[in-house]
């Protein structure tokens, strides 16, 4: 076949597939085939275009110059770490110190809502954090870091949330410092036993049993209560006691835990009630103080 008339076939289209299926044929053969010919055949294209790649990467080096080598272990590279892991704990700092934040004033807002107007026109709401115990004994004294400077008065009840009763604040009022008596210390509470459900609107208070709670020393409390009213375990005892503060009537004390017949009182039946606030883990609680102590401001059992 006369070259000239082959390359006047192989124009256009005919030319564009008879590369297209060269291409095709070479990629199917095997390695083997390909290796011993192909770098050879490489090297031979690439020397004409050698100059324009040693000028393009003359230009990269002139616009970008290359990088050293990165050792994690040279000293600047160990200090970076260092202020990054510093910066992060910064910022996770900041981030739990913003969630606590919130969790303290819809704390504050659960607390004012219950109470509205029930603690006057002074009450005041003081948050205040545990920060020591006595760790001799499982129901001791807690120390808050709240005082006078913050408005904390003797006598003043303690919540914990928006409607747990913890307990009242101790004589012992210092200016940046105060204690609290947890209510299984106290002497003595007066509480009215409820459903678990709630209370029925319908019917009055009176028709609730109402107790005084005793402290065992254990960390529970019992009571003998005198009625035919029915009572069970899992009924919540709420506060009824005029001497802890107008605000902290009707928050919850304890639950009641077990039922038991009295011998000597067919009408009576001992009940023993478990404290709804854990002090063994309480962090921090709520003042609620209206200027005025409280008569059972250091009743400690």
């Amino acid at each position: 076949m006369d070259p000239r008339n082959l390359i006047r076939f192989l124009q256009g289209r005919r030319l564009d597939g008879a590369l297209a299926l060269a291409a095709l044929l070479l990629a199917l053969l095997p390695a083997t085939w390909l290796l011993p010919w192909t770098g050879d055949l490489a090297r031979l294209l690439s020397a004409p275009l050698a100059p324009v790649t040693h000028a393009g990467i003359y230009l990269r080096d002139r616009v970008r110059p290359p990088r050293e080598s990165f050792d994690p272990r040279s000293p600047e590279a160990l200090a970076l770490g260092q202020e990054i892991a510093r910066y992060q704990s910064l910022y996770e700092q900041a981030r739990l110190e913003l969630e606590q934040s919130q969790r303290s004033l819809e704390a504050l807002r659960a607390v004012r809502a219950r109470i509205g107007s029930a603690g006057g026109a002074e009450s005041q709401l003081i948050e205040a954090s545990v920060i020591a115990g006595d760790a001799s004994r499982p129901l001791g004294v807690l120390l808050l870091n709240a005082g006078e400077r913050h408005g904390v008065r003797a006598g003043s009840a303690a919540l914990v949330g928006s409607d747990l009763f913890a307990g009242v604040i101790a004589k012992d009022v210092g200016r940046f410092s105060s204690s609290l008596i947890p209510s299984a210390r106290l002497s003595s509470i007066g509480v009215r036993l409820y459903p678990a459900e709630g209370s029925d609107p319908r019917q009055p208070v009176a028709a609730y049993p109402g107790a005084v709670l005793k402290p065992t020393g254990t960390g529970t409390f019992t009571a003998a209560v005198a009625t035919t009213m029915p009572l069970a375990p899992g009924m919540i005892a709420r506060l009824a006691d005029d001497r802890y503060g107008r605000a902290a009537l009707g928050s919850r004390v304890g639950v009641v835990l077990s039922v038991e017949p009295v011998d000597e009182a067919p009408n009576a039946r001992k009940i023993v009630v478990q404290p709804l606030v854990d002090f063994g883990e309480l962090a921090s609680v709520i003042i609620v103080s209206d200027g005025a102590a409280s008569a059972a401001e250091g009743e400690v059992r």
